[in-house]
């Protein structure tokens, strides 16, 4: 009869938030006092913990995403301000990078022109090469 396993309890949970606190699999072992094998089949691909580490990852990532984006969300006053300090700068180089930045930010930034050369970089289009060739002489 095999034993029910809980993933749930302290031991695995531990584990799991140690894996991904970037802990290496001896600092795991070490702490949780299991040997290093034990620890690499947990995570292993079909590993016991795999799927709950990869669910506990996504929910914390989500999480510092939402931190994140508060932090942001309190600060973007001051970061505006200092865009628009720096235009006062002494320096060409930052208030020209200060000035684009308002702009960009406002107007978003401006689409990438591309120069046309012609087909092949002649000059020419389609039409001006097939006419060419066909008013080139077979022999020459």
């Amino acid at each position: 009869m095999s034993k029910k396993v809980d993933i749930k309890s302290i031991r695995y949970q531990e584990a799991i938030r140690l894996k991904y606190n970037n802990e290496s699999y001896s600092s795991i072992a070490r702490k949780i006092k299991v040997p290093v094998s034990t620890i690499e089949k947990w995570f292993a691909f079909g590993g016991l913990l795999k799927e709950e580490y990869e669910k506990y990852r996504d929910e914390q990532n989500q999480i510092r995403h939402e931190n994140g984006l508060e932090i942001f969300k309190k600060n973007v006053d001051t970061a505006s301000s200092m865009i628009v300090a720096l235009m006062a700068s002494e320096n060409d180089t930052v208030k020209l990078n200060a000035s684009k930045e308002i702009v960009y930010r406002q107007y978003g930034k401006p689409k990438e022109t591309v120069e046309h050369k012609g087909l092949f970089e002649s000059g020419l289009n389609y039409e001006q090469i097939l006419r060419k060739s066909r008013d080139k002489s077979p022999d020459g």
